[in-house]
C-alpha cells in the first residue's frame, strides 16, 4: 500500500505533466491563431470563438473549423474537425485530421509551435483536403456538402 508522502509525490507528478501539455496547447493555439489573424495570404479564414478548450476558423464565412486535444487526460492529440451541420442544426463536427502535441514543444515530432509560420504551414497543410473538396465540387458543378460527407467518411 501507498503512503501519503508516496500518493503526494505521484500527485504532484501527475499535475505537473499534465499543467506543461496544457501550456504547450495555450502556446500551439496562440501560435496558430496569431499566424492566421496576421496572416497577408488570403486563404478566407476568420477566427471565431470557440469552446472552451477549442479554436475554431471560419472558412469562406460558412465552414466552422475547430481545433482541440483530444478529451482524454493527458492526450497529446490534436483533432482537426468540420462542422458538418447544416445552419439551423445543432454543431457536428467530424475529424478530418490529427496531429501529435509534445511536452518538447512539437508538433507531429517536427514543427516548433513558437514558430507561427511553421504552425501555420502545418495548419495549411491539415486542412488542404477541405479545400480541395471544396474547390474540386464548385468546378465540378456539385453540392459541396455532399462531397465533404465523402471526404470525411473516408478520415
Amino acid at each position: 500500500m501507498s503512503t501519503l508522502s508516496e500518493l503526494t509525490t505521484k500527485a504532484d507528478y501527475i499535475a505537473s505533466k499534465n499543467s506543461h501539455l496544457k501550456s504547450q496547447w495555450r502556446t500551439y493555439q496562440n501560435s496558430l491563431t496569431q499566424a492566421i489573424t496576421h496572416s497577408n495570404k488570403k486563404i478566407n479564414h476568420e477566427f471565431s470563438c470557440g469552446e472552451d478548450q477549442d479554436i475554431r476558423f471560419t472558412l469562406f464565412n460558412h465552414f466552422a473549423v475547430s481545433i482541440q486535444l483530444s478529451e482524454d487526460f493527458y492526450s497529446q492529440d490534436i483533432v482537426y474537425s468540420l462542422n458538418m451541420a447544416q445552419v439551423s442544426d445543432d454543431e457536428d463536427f467530424q475529424p478530418f485530421a490529427h496531429a501529435r502535441l509534445t511536452e518538447e514543444g512539437k508538433v507531429d515530432g517536427s514543427v516548433d509551435i513558437k514558430d507561427k509560420n511553421a504552425v501555420l504551414e502545418h495548419y495549411l497543410n491539415k486542412i488542404s483536403a477541405i479545400y480541395q473538396c471544396i474547390f474540386d465540387s464548385l468546378q465540378n458543378n456539385q453540392p459541396v456538402h455532399a462531397q465533404l460527407e465523402k471526404l470525411l467518411s473516408r478520415v
